[in-house]
């Protein structure tokens, strides 16, 4: 009984279930109004305050822009806005340096610059007082505009009487062609007279060709027998030039200090065997055969030159290396069938040391019997004119860049070069010590 009363008396307490749920949903949207009310005065408040620094940074823009109110803008924006110039105004400096730069450099690499030079040669004829000779090396396949064209146009301004190219005009590329349009193009009827250089291919070929003719079809290589059908000279050995009744002997360097008579003597025992062992069927003399009779016709070619050559006779050489150390040519005539002394060598390879440092000079030049290897050179060694005995060198700075030269390739404070060198008896400041 008591139980049951007092089960009575709960479920007279307790009140609906849709009662309490209407009383929970009220105090539910009680919250949710109070939160949204709260919401938007956030909104109404962020919205106000949004609009106040707007209008005070678009205000403060347009002050700034139109120079009003400046004594407004605190120190430190003063200060960011200076900074942000000064980094600004820095990086435009740097960046316009960096530009004229590049520019330079480029130009500094395809703009070709003429060298013109007086040589003083002790006793020169009158025949031969302001020869004029044209000295290029170390175009290494490189063309200087639509076959050539930014080169012709200077070299083809110049009066020459003879052109020399001292070397590595091909490269390890083999592309002849960038010399066949310098050939072609120029404009001069002046002799040009060429050797092959390190980098070149050749001169000779591996193996005897099968062709006909001279010999030299036989054992050259392609760019060189290609560059005589141009027209310019191969100088395998000495060749005479005469004006009126004086004469200039043209010789490659590399016969200076070779003893003729010995070696002709030595290359005709030598072929006359060759040419048994030939007969007799065996293969490596038919291979050797044509080579042998070749440097058996240059040596011809000097000894002829030695018995030729007179004291009075101007004598320059064409070098690829530029010469260091003194020659063993005699000053006369000789048993031995020696050249006389040259008058002058021209040479090329060095590139004028491919980088030059300002206030400095070249960094390096490949020539390792040179003190320190070629590295930090003296300077007279690395292009222009010095004495070297009694004999005068001449070394051209070069169109290119040569392989050999153990930086990046490319050519810095270092134009291309065309060399004119006047031939005179006066004596010049250089030879005097006087003058750069």
């Amino acid at each position: 009984m008591e139980e049951e009363k007092k089960k009575a008396n709960g479920a007279k307490k307790k009140k609906p279930l849709f009662i309490r749920r209407r009383k929970k949903d009220r105090k539910k949207d009680a919250g949710q109004n109070v939160t949204f009310m709260k919401l938007g005065r956030g909104l109404r408040r962020g919205g106000a305050t949004v609009t106040r620094y707007s209008k005070r940074l678009f205000t403060g823009f347009n002050d700034f822009t139109s120079g009003k109110n400046d004594e407004k803008i605190s120190e430190f924006v003063k200060q960011r806005i200076s900074w942000a110039k000064k980094v600004r105004f820095s990086g435009f400096v740097v960046g316009s340096i960096a530009l004229l730069a590049l520019m330079l450099l480029l130009l500094n690499n395809t703009s070709i610059r003429v060298e013109e030079k007086t040589i003083s040669i002790a006793g020169l004829s009158s025949d031969f007082e302001g020869y004029r000779i044209v000295l290029l090396s170390d175009l290494h396949g490189r063309e200087y505009g639509d076959e050539q064209a930014s080169l012709l146009r200077s070299l083809n301004a110049l009066k020459y009487d003879l052109m020399v190219l001292a070397g590595d005009m091909v490269g390890k590329g083999g592309n002849a062609q960038p010399l066949y349009h310098l050939l072609d193009g120029k404009t001069s009827s002046a002799p040009v007279y060429f050797i092959a250089g390190d980098s070149d291919p050749g001169p000779l070929v591996a193996e005897p060709r099968d062709a006909s003719g001279v010999l030299e079809n036989y054992v050259l290589e392609d760019w060189i027998l290609g560059a005589i059908e141009h027209g310019a000279i191969y100088l395998d050995a000495p060749v005479l030039i005469e004006k009126n009744s004086s004469k200039l002997w043209l010789s490659p360097e590399s016969m200076l200090d070779t003893e003729g008579s010995p070696l002709l003597s030595r290359l005709n025992a030598q072929y006359r065997a060759e040419s048994s062992a030939y007969i007799e069927g065996v293969e490596a003399a038919r291979v050797a055969l044509p080579f042998t009779a070749w440097r058996v016709q240059c040596a011809e070619k000097l000894l002829s030159a030695v018995n030729r050559m007179e004291s009075e006779d101007l004598h320059i050489a064409v070098a690829h290396y530029p010469p260091i150390e003194l020659y063993n040519a005699s000053s006369g005539y000789s048993d031995s069938g020696m050249l006389r002394t040259a008058d002058l060598v021209l040479a090329g390879h060095y590139c004028g040391g491919g980088w030059k440092i300002p206030f400095f000079g070249a960094l390096y030049v490949p020539a390792v019997e040179a003190p320190r290897h070629g590295w930090f050179p003296d300077q007279s060694l690395v292009e222009g004119e010095r004495r070297l005995g009694n004999v005068t060198v001449y070394t051209t700075g070069g169109l290119s860049v040569t392989d050999a030269i153990a930086l990046p390739k490319f050519r810095m404070n270092n134009q291309p070069k065309i060399t004119v060198l006047t031939l005179t008896a006066a004596l010049t400041d250089d030879l005097l010590g006087i003058g750069g």
